[in-house]
């Protein structure tokens, strides 16, 4: 009868090692999963405040060149004026 409950206690504790082998395994495996997520929405999010920034900058550059462009026009104008008004 010792034998028996012997056999039964090592398929218990086996059992036991097992889930917890298993269950460590997929403890690892959801803290890996967990840590690439993070990984993965700090990547996003700082890829979307580089597309802001870049976005800003070419607003910005457009609007200088419109700005400078402005003035070209302006300063030719300006001298046609004073070419005529010499002559």
């Amino acid at each position: 009868m010792s034998y028996l409950f012997a056999i039964v206690g090592v398929v218990v504790l086996g059992n036991f090692y097992f889930l917890y082998s298993r269950n460590k395994k997929n403890r690892k495996s959801a803290k890996t999963i967990k840590d690439e997520q993070m990984a993965t929405m700090k990547r996003h999010h700082d890829m979307k405040n580089r597309l802001a920034h870049e976005h800003e900058d070419a607003e910005r550059r457009v609007e200088l060149r419109n700005k400078t462009l402005e003035m070209y026009h302006q300063v030719r104008t300006d001298y046609a004026e004073d070419t005529l008004n010499d002559q």
